[in-house]
């Protein structure tokens, strides 16, 4: 599939250096990347092993400038083959949770093959090669002001606080492998903020996310300006608006619907406290 592969690489490669030249737009570099065999099994199983519904075995990468060039780079791609509809991925908008950023798009080459094109900086290229180390490195010779860097890493910081909260071994473990290595869900405030969740989260998971207290007085939710079960899985680009009310508290079925352990521990310390006050309260009853 490489082989085959590499022969529509070359193509677009080409037509896309006269374009780029056209546009007065100079590339810092081209490349061919392979998938590594662990992610190409990983997507495969999410394919029913269907090496057909895999675009990505090989890529062209393009690294440019400056972000301005890398939007500008896609539109030109696009204005020059057509794109398949839901492969298109905005990671410098949307970057994972590891940091990563680039864009990606998947066109039809108009010769019978189907090509990933991945977009990025030479900052983000380098970060994405040598992990976050590398950021680091690199930002001794560019200046980035402390806001910036807490944003973008502030899952560290969340599996700083993880680790401080869980002690035992195993259970930090399953919420590193729950939380943080799980595909990721990104959806949305009213206000535009960005909620990151693991993959088949629901609204409750939202809403704890957002603050605890949303999520301990979470009535219901508004996804996409619709009503709905507060149990509803979310999408990426799902804006998620939460209803609250005060007479509204957590019960232990929620615990069903929810997949992070943030919303985990705070249903779990409710439940518990409140099923000790019902108890105390009925023996006080009986006496």
């Amino acid at each position: 599939r490489k082989d085959a592969n590499v022969k529509y690489l070359v193509e677009v490669e080409n037509t896309l250096k006269e374009k780029l030249a056209e546009h007065k737009i100079k590339a810092v570099s081209f490349d061919h990347r392979v998938k590594h065999l662990y992610s190409l099994w990983k997507k495969l199983k999410k394919h029913d092993m269907d090496i057909d519904k895999v675009y990505d075995i090989t890529a062209l990468r393009v690294i440019v400038k400056t972000i301005e060039d890398c939007y500008h780079v896609l539109g030109i791609v696009h204005g020059t083959w057509k794109p398949l509809p839901g492969k298109i991925k905005d990671y410098i908008a949307l970057p994972k949770p590891n940091g990563y950023k680039s864009l990606h798009t998947t066109i039809f080459t108009g010769t019978g093959g189907i090509v990933e094109i991945q977009i990025r900086t030479e900052e983000m290229h380098y970060e994405a090669e040598y992990g976050i180390a590398a950021h680091f490195a690199y930002k001794e010779k560019i200046k980035l002001d402390d806001d910036g860097l807490e944003r973008q890493y502030e899952w560290l910081k969340h599996l700083s606080d993880t680790q401080e909260k869980i002690k035992d071994t195993d259970k930090f473990f399953e919420s590193l492998r729950v939380d943080f290595f799980k595909d990721r869900v990104f959806a949305f405030t009213p206000k535009g903020d960005i909620i990151d969740l693991p993959e088949d989260s629901s609204a409750i998971d939202f809403a704890y996310n957002v603050h605890s207290d949303i999520g301990n007085h979470a009535a219901g939710a508004k996804i996409n300006g619709k009503f709905m079960a507060l149990t509803t899985k979310l999408k990426s680009g799902d804006i998620v608006e939460v209803v609250v009310r005060k007479d509204v508290n957590p019960n232990a079925k929620w615990l069903d619907a929810v997949k992070t352990n943030v919303a985990r521990s705070h249903i779990h310390r409710y439940v518990k406290a409140h099923s000790l006050l019902d108890r105390f309260a009925k023996f006080l009853g009986k006496k």
